[in-house]
């Protein structure tokens, strides 16, 4: 059975008439008749009712059009489908992000998406920037949201993100001022992994030693829920971006620092440089556009 006979006989089935229905297609009627027959014959069963020169469904016929017509609509939908993949409109894309851009930049990035291409749904994975260089490298992930430098000689393209500033975050204490230095070094630090983001990493502590603050790491966690999570449970405090203010979490309080200024956090949007698919260029396009916008 092909797909051109069930358009035929839906043609028909709407028409009644064997003329209108193959003026409606576009082709003689002779052959629309002939693709009716055939269909007749593979089914076994005859669909319309000829008598006196009128047309009517059989009880056949009227069971076959609802399963017809849904099967053409199916079929439709499949090459729209397909039609949109190899033009970049509709697939997956995979995302690799670090878990500063939970708060601020994906979620904007993704509703743009949404309602921007609608047939792109995004498999998104959370991943350290090294991570998300492996795998550019070995095509896991398509885009990534990671923290710059990227001390890497793979060849990418990198669209930094405006910076954003840091805060600190330190267990309940009821208390709304603000935070010195050394008031956060009390605590002890939860600082990530310097393997996660070695120049950051130094720079955070670098900014304490200036001060002729002495701070101890007392834990490193990898991802900023993580941290809060320690964070609540008075393991020591933390330093996080400002966007972190979005998520209430219990037992935690956010503060500005007030005697320093720590090294804001940027991130930036990566993929490899290379030729892309259709998908990977448009979604690069709608995340990379009016960035500046992302923060206001």
């Amino acid at each position: 059975m092909e797909l051109r006979h069930l358009r035929h006989f839906l043609a028909v089935a709407d028409e009644l008439h064997m003329g209108r229905a193959a003026e409606r297609l576009g082709m003689a009627q002779p052959p629309l008749s002939q693709s009716i027959a055939r269909l007749e014959k593979e089914l076994g069963v005859r669909l319309f009712d000829r008598a006196n020169r009128r047309m009517a469904l059989t009880r056949a016929g009227t069971a076959f059009i609802d399963e017809a017509r849904s099967s053409v609509l199916h079929a439709d939908a499949a090459f729209a489908l397909a039609r949109s993949a190899e033009n970049g409109a509709a697939g997956e894309i995979r995302i690799g992000f670090v878990s500063a851009a939970l708060y601020e930049y994906l979620p904007r990035r993704l509703a743009q998406l949404r309602r921007s291409l609608p047939g792109i749904k995004p498999k998104l994975l959370e991943l350290s920037t090294n991570d998300q260089l492996v795998a550019l490298s070995d095509g896991t992930i398509d885009i990534g949201i990671a923290h710059p430098p990227l001390g890497t000689g793979e060849r990418l393209d990198v669209m930094e993100l405006p910076l954003e500033a840091s805060i600190a975050v330190l267990p309940e204490d009821g208390k709304d001022t603000g935070v010195s230095l050394a008031e956060l070094a009390e605590h002890g630090l939860i600082l990530f992994p310097e393997a996660q983001g070695p120049v950051l990493h130094a720079r955070l502590l670098d900014c304490f030693t200036s001060a002729g603050v002495e701070v101890k790491i007392v834990q490193e966690a990898t991802r900023a829920l993580t941290m809060l999570s320690l964070v609540s449970a008075g393991l020591g405090a933390a330093v996080l971006p400002q966007s972190i203010r979005r998520l209430t979490f219990e037992g935690v309080r956010y503060a500005e620092i007030t005697d320093a200024k720590l090294p804001s956090l940027s991130l930036a949007l990566i993929a490899r440089r290379r030729a892309r698919p259709p998908i990977v260029g448009r979604v690069w396009g709608i995340f990379t556009k009016s960035a500046t916008e992302i923060v206001q």
